[in-house]
């Protein structure tokens, strides 16, 4: 008899802030989906602002996890898989090896996480009237 394939749900863990993996982990393997994404939906899919995202995204280039080229006014990233994780604990293992455990089968993932996302009402610079004393 063949086993059935379909994962089950897994449990959900209690609320909590942190995660186990990093940001800049996040925005690395937002970058790896199947199209190019812009920069401000990598920063939605990870919850991140745009400004960060790009300085992330400027950290694994100079580490050289990413790749940069611009097409017209766009910069796409491609990612550079084999590089050694450079973490202490698991130096020995290529990124590859890490992009294989989260790999996803649909391409459009990244962006419907975006999607779902939803950000709290920026306000601007408050605007305080100071009364006079005059």
């Amino acid at each position: 008899m063949a086993q059935s394939l379909t994962r089950r749900p897994l449990p959900r863990a209690r609320p909590h802030r942190w995660t186990f993996i990093t940001n800049h982990a996040q925005v690395l393997l937002a970058a790896t989906q199947g199209r190019d994404l812009r920069v401000r939906e990598i920063a939605a899919a990870t919850g991140i602002t745009e400004r960060y995202a790009y300085r992330i995204l400027r950290d694994l280039q100079n580490a050289g996890y990413v790749e940069r080229r611009r097409e017209g006014r766009c910069n796409l990233y491609r990612v550079n898989p084999d590089l050694a994780l450079g973490d202490p604990l698991v130096e020995k293992h290529a990124l590859r090896e890490l992009l294989r455990l989260i790999e996803t089968s649909d391409a459009d993932e990244v962006v419907a996480m975006a999607a779902s996302i939803k950000r709290p009402h920026r306000r601007g610079p408050s605007r305080r009237r100071v009364a006079s004393t005059a």
